[in-house]
């Protein structure tokens, strides 16, 4: 008569099955997930720029606007040059799996700033949202003279 049941070795067997299974299906959605944080925060940089024209060609408070730019975050500011003390700015938070680089501005600086009545900059250039986990991951976001923002 024999015992129905499984030995040791099937048991172990199926779990090793199981966890590489697990493993695959994890590392899919982690990276899925970071592809997704570094798609999403681009978009919101660019909005943020759009924003900042926007609000210059309307005059909102007869003023210019513009962005400054730092490694995890973009702000918003009024005027034609950035002051972090500025109560008013608006601090735009990139997710903590994506940073900025290699911001190039004509300008040299890390701040484009919007001309009112035209929307034009004097600060062309491109900057890099990529992943940490990843940086060769990354999109680029190009600012041109008449102001466009545009995500490649």
């Amino acid at each position: 008569m024999r015992n129905k049941g499984f030995t040791l070795l099937e048991i172990l067997f199926a779990i090793a099955i199981l966890t590489i299974a697990i493993t695959i299906v994890t590392f899919s959605f982690s990276k899925l997930n970071s592809q997704q944080a570094l798609d999403k925060s681009a978009d919101l940089v660019v909005s943020v720029f759009n924003e900042a024209r926007s609000l210059t060609l309307s005059s909102k408070g007869d003023s210019q606007y513009g962005v400054y730019i730092e490694g995890s975050q973009v702000t918003l500011f009024k005027g034609d040059t950035y002051s972090s003390s500025d109560p008013n700015n608006a601090i735009t938070n990139l997710n903590s799996l994506v940073n900025i680089r290699d911001v190039t501005l004509s300008s040299g600086g890390t701040s484009v700033v919007f001309k009112r009545l035209t929307g034009n900059t004097d600060d062309t250039g491109t900057l890099e949202i990529f992943l940490i986990a990843i940086p060769e991951n990354f999109h680029t976001v190009t600012i041109n003279g008449i102001g466009v923002v545009e995500l490649e």
